[in-house]
């Protein structure tokens, strides 16, 4: 095994093995990927969590961004989202982009930080009101990473929205801020603005629009695109999107493909 083949390697493994534990799981298990949701298909996390002592294993074998109009390097990474339901409405989160691969004159790879995260669930739906649910989420990106990838201690705060609306429409959205390191290494506050609107087109497949926009003094970032969920079994969830820049900062294309497993 060379040393350039060992993560793609490691991937083969992890998701071999995964697709093996779930094939083997009793029927008898109340696990199921449709409740609440993957949370990695679409820019926008849900406002809901997993039922306690339930996980889902979110993964994201081909995440690719193009460079941008400033001179940003394209960039390649297979990421996850680890969840695990604590309480019925707390949830424990890691996340990390994984392996990276810059397209720089250094070809710089490695791993990417990991991000530890909480989300709370804070109220249900009220339709006779119009009211979304609610959920808060917590998160801190970390120096757990290979050192090309080290940018500090980055914290993260959103309000989780997800919303019923006319004709089986699901909207949901976030707002909050993130934090970045710029490169005169200063701390920027970014307001942070994600939504999606799905919709099942048959059974067990939907497809959704969605976006987001990041505002920091000097950059904005800002996508849309969209994509769609086919879930062939009560465990399993398969997404993948397609995603247009609207800004100079912003990758001119962007896709990420992956697959969600419930346990």
């Amino acid at each position: 095994m060379t040393k350039n083949n060992f993560p793609y390697q490691a991937w083969t493994i992890c998701i071999t093995l995964l697709i093996w534990h779930t094939a083997s799981l009793a029927e008898s298990s109340t696990a199921s990927i449709k409740t609440p949701g993957a949370d990695l298909a679409n820019f926008p996390n849900s406002a809901f969590t997993l039922p306690q002592g339930h996980a889902y294993a979110e993964l994201s074998p081909i995440n690719y961004a193009s460079h941008d109009s400033i001179d940003t390097p394209s960039q390649y990474s297979a990421g996850y989202l680890l969840r695990y339901g604590l309480l019925d409405d707390l949830e424990l989160r890691l996340f990390s982009l994984g392996y990276t691969q810059l397209n720089d004159e250094n070809k710089t790879k490695g791993l990417s930080p990991q991000v530890f995260d909480i989300k709370w669930h804070l109220l249900d739906e009220s339709k006779d009101s119009l009211l979304p649910a609610i959920g808060l989420e917590v998160a801190l990106q970390t120096d757990l990473a290979s050192p090309n990838f080290k940018n500090g201690l980055q914290p993260a705060l959103s309000l989780n929205f997800d919303q019923s609306l006319p004709y089986d429409i699901a909207l949901e959205y976030n707002l909050g801020f993130i934090t970045q390191q710029s490169d005169l290494g200063k701390t920027q506050y970014q307001l942070a603005l994600s939504w999606a609107l799905q919709r099942d087109v048959i059974e067990d497949l939907a497809v959704f629009i969605h976006g987001y926009t990041n505002t920091a003094t000097g950059a904005t970032s800002s996508a849309i695109g969209g994509g769609l969920q086919w879930t062939p079994a009560r465990r399993i969830s398969i997404f993948s999107n397609l995603n247009a820049g609207l800004t100079d900062s912003t990758p001119a294309i962007s896709t990420l493909t992956g697959f969600a497993i419930a346990f």
